[in-house]
C-alpha cells in the first residue's frame, strides 16, 4: 500500500518503521526542517553531541524504547544512571527520590510522611487505573496522602503544571506518573539525534521517502480509487491508500473533516535552555518546583546527568514551563523568557552570574500537555477515524500515561499495525 505520515515525530518514525519493514511504500512529511517533533535536537558549534529542544530522559521500563533500540542496533549506546531527584522548599532543593529522603523532609510530620510513603507505594503496587478515572488526583491525594501533603507538595506542582485545569485532573493521570517511575534512567549515546537519524537511515533504505520542511495543506479523497490526495507547501501533489495523522488532533481537523465532540484541552510547553560555564545547580539533576511565585515549574541541570565533556564543557540547563495559549510569554524571545527569568533564577541560585551564560535558545511544544480530566479515556480519540482509510495516532491517544517518547513509539507501532491490517 501507499501510506502517507503527517508527522515525523517519534510516532510518525516508529511507525513509518514498521511500516517499510513490512514492504509499504510511506511517504513521510514533517513541516519542520528536522525531524524527532519534541525530541528533537540541535548543535552548537562547540559540542561533540546534539541537544534535545526539550528535557528528555527514559526510565528503565520503558520497554517499547528499549524493544525499539535493539532492534535498530543501538543497545549498546544507552547510558544508565541514577540522579539526584530534588523538591523546591522554602528556597532549598531537598532530595526526595527514597523512602530515606521522604523520612528526612522536614515540611511534613511523621504522620503525614508515612501517609505520603502510604500514597506512593499504593500507587507503584497497584496495575490497575481504570477505576481512578471517576476521582480526581486532588481528591486521591487528600484522602490517602493527606492534607498536608497536598498542600507542601502536590498543590503546586499541579497548579504549575495545569494551571486552571489542575483540579480537573484525574487521579489515573496521577497513578501513571507514579506508577511508571524509576530512580534509574537511561539516555542514549549521541543524544537521542542519534535513534532519530537511525530511524532515518533505516526508513529511506527500506524505500520510504521523508520530506522536511513541507507541510501538507490539504487532503482530500479521491472517489473514483478510494485513495486519498494529498497537497503541500511545495505544490506538490501526493497519493495514498492510507493516511496517518500524527500531528496534534486541531491540525488534523483542519486538514480533514474531522469533529470530535468534545475537545481536549491542551498547554504549550515552554522550554529555556541555558549553557553556561558555570552550574546553576551543583548536584541536582532535577528539581520540582513547588513555589508557585516562581514563574516556571521545574529546572533540569543535564550535565548532571550526562558529562558536560559533550558540550564543550559547558553546563546546560533546561527551565521548563507549561501555559495557556494566551500566555504572554508565549510570543516572548528567549532573550526576554531569560530576563523574565532571572530574579528566580538568582533566588534559586545566588551565586548565578548572567555573565556565565554562553548561549540561550527558547523552544515551544505547542499542544504538548493534553490535560487529562475525569473519563478521559472516553474523551480521547481513536485509532481509526470516522474517515475509512485515515487514521490519528497523537499525544491525546497516549492514556493514561502522561507523554513521553516511549508511549510515542509505542503508539506508533500500534498504528503501524492497525494500517497493515487494513489492507
Amino acid at each position: 500500500m501507499r501510506i502517507a505520515i503527517i508527522g515525523g515525530g517519534m510516532t510518525g518514525l516508529s511507525a513509518a518503521y514498521e511500516l517499510t519493514g513490512k514492504g509499504h511504500s510511506v511517504m513521510l512529511f514533517e513541516k519542520n526542517a528536522v525531524l524527532g517533533g519534541l525530541a528533537a535536537g540541535f548543535k552548537e558549534a562547540n559540542w561533540s553531541w546534539p541537544l534535545e529542544q526539550s528535557y528528555h530522559h527514559w526510565f528503565t521500563n520503558d520497554r517499547a524504547m528499549l524493544t525499539l533500540l535493539r532492534d535498530i542496533g543501538l543497545s549498546e549506546k544507552i547510558i544508565l544512571k541514577r540522579p539526584v531527584t530534588a523538591t523546591l522548599w522554602h528556597d532549598l532543593p531537598y532530595q526526595l527520590d527514597s523512602g530515606r529522603h521522604l523520612l528526612l523532609f522536614p515540611a511534613l510530620s511523621p504522620v503525614d510522611k508515612v501517609r505520603t510513603a502510604l500514597l506512593l507505594g499504593l500507587l507503584k503496587l497497584n496495575p490497575f487505573w481504570q477505576p481512578l478515572e471517576s476521582l480526581s488526583a486532588q481528591s486521591l491525594i487528600r484522602i490517602v496522602g493527606g492534607n498536608e501533603a497536598w498542600r507542601v507538595i502536590w498543590e503546586p506542582l499541579l497548579q504549575g503544571k495545569f494551571g486552571g485545569y489542575s483540579n480537573l485532573v484525574a487521579a489515573s493521570w496521577f497513578w501513571a506518573r507514579i506508577h511508571k517511575r524509576t530512580s534509574r534512567l537511561m539516555y542514549l549515546s549521541g543524544g537521542f539525534q542519534t535513534l532519530i537519524n537511525t530511524l532515518e537511515r533505516r526508513i529511506q533504505s527500506s524505500g520510504g521517502v521523508i520530506s522536511a520542511n513541507c507541510v501538507v495543506t490539504k487532503v482530500f479523497p479521491e472517489k473514483r480509487s478510494g485513495s486519498f490526495i494529498l497537497t503541500t507547501n511545495r505544490n506538490g501533489r501526493h497519493t495514498a491508500d492510507r493516511i496517518l495523522l500524527t500531528v496534534p488532533t486541531a491540525i488534523a481537523a483542519r486538514l480533514l473533516p474531522l469533529s470530535y465532540p468534545t475537545p481536549i484541552p491542551h498547554l504549550h510547553a515552554v522550554t529555556l535552555v541555558l549553557e553556561t560555564k558555570q552550574p546553576i545547580m551543583r548536584r541536582t539533576y532535577w528539581l520540582n518546583i513547588t513555589d508557585r511565585s516562581y514563574p516556571f515549574l521545574a529546572v533540569v541541570a543535564h550535565t548532571n546527568f550526562i558529562d558536560k565533556r559533550h558540550y564543550g564543557n559547558h553546563h546546560i540547563t533546561y527551565v521548563g514551563n507549561y501555559l495557556p495559549q494566551d500566555h504572554p510569554l508565549l510570543s516572548v524571545s528567549a532573550q526576554q523568557l531569560f530576563r523574565a527569568y532571572v530574579p528566580s533564577l538568582k533566588r534559586l541560585t545566588p551565586r548565578f552570574s548572567e555573565t556565565s551564560v554562553v548561549s540561550m535558545h527558547r523552544f515551544i511544544g505547542y499542544a504538548a500537555q493534553p490535560v487529562h480530566e475525569l473519563h478521559y479515556s472516553r474523551r480521547a480519540p481513536t485509532l481509526a477515524t470516522p474517515i475509512p482509510g485515515i487514521f490519528l495516532a497523537n499525544l491525546d491517544s497516549i492514556y493514561p500515561w502522561d507523554r513521553g517518547t516511549n508511549y510515542a513509539v509505542e503508539l506508533g507501532k500500534n498504528a503501524a499495525r492497525a494500517i497493515d491490517a487494513a489492507r
